[in-house]
């Protein structure tokens, strides 16, 4: 009896949190101003070494994401978020030569947060590797044009190199309170290669430059222990450019309530 009633507590108190979660985001009345279709496209290369192996890797992948506005909260949007990439290892990686990877996330943001999830399928294209499905999600807190934090688990392409793995971080606009000022990401990353041979933390670093309302340019990259002493640092280091499309990249519009 006792049992059954501490498993209904713990049932009450996650629901209780989530509702709390729900709660933040759907009160307030200020800041969106419509639906946006943003895309990226990156290209990435790594290297990482331990005591048993070394591999260098490069990627290619994609992302797309649509933020969509139909309630009655001006700075309220839900988004969907698809991606892929692909990934070569020359020499032959753990989890095979070449992955192909597979990416679906859908969520909410505010002018002040964010939060999503989804999954990652990736697996070997060469039936060397396994077939594997892992979590992705993302979450962020703070003004969009002063200061934020956050942290990720595979959340945008490319995956493997740059940030995205397992990363959290500080993004500073510069200049702040500017809504088109340049993002610096500085933080860490978890890469989780062979972890019992090496530091698996990593400094990650990332700029975003905003040229004008249409066009982002970003560049990001991760360093850290490579090992024994004598060997070289691990690396990964990925560029991206793409942009948006829709009302939502007119900063300068004022927003209506919905429905108007």
């Amino acid at each position: 009896m006792a049992r059954t009633r501490t498993i209904d507590g713990i049932h009450w108190t996650r629901r209780l949190l989530v509702l709390l979660l729900a709660s933040c985001f759907l009160t307030g009345f200020t800041g969106n101003v419509g639906p946006e279709a943003e895309f990226y496209t990156g290209v990435g290369i790594g290297q990482i070494n331990s005591e048993v192996d070394s591999d260098n890797l490069g990627e290619i992948g994609t992302t797309a994401r649509f933020k969509f506005r139909h309630f009655p909260y001006h700075d309220l949007a839900g988004w969907v978020q698809m991606g892929a990439s692909w990934t070569t290892y020359p020499n032959g990686g753990d989890f095979g030569n070449q992955i192909v990877s597979l990416q679906y996330m859908g969520g909410v943001v505010r002018s002040w947060g964010e939060i999503g999830g989804g999954f990652v399928l990736f697996g070997d294209t060469t039936q060397v590797g396994p077939l594997l499905v892992a979590p992705s999600f993302r979450f962020r807190i703070g003004p969009q044009d002063l200061v934020q934090f956050g942290m990720g688990v595979l959340d945008e392409a490319p995956y493997w190199t740059g940030g995205s793995v397992l990363h959290w971080e500080a993004i500073f606009a510069l200049p702040p309170r500017k809504i088109w000022s340049a993002r610096l990401k500085v933080g860490n990353r978890l890469n989780p290669y062979d972890p019992q041979f090496r530091i698996p933390l990593e400094g990650y670093f990332g700029i975003e430059a905003r040229l004008g309302r249409h066009i982002r340019v970003g560049l990001e990259g991760s360093l850290g222990h490579g090992g024994a002493f004598d060997d070289p640092p691990s690396f990964s280091a990925a560029f991206k450019i793409g942009g948006a499309v829709g009302p939502g990249t007119k900063s300068d519009i004022r927003p209506r309530p919905a429905g108007r």
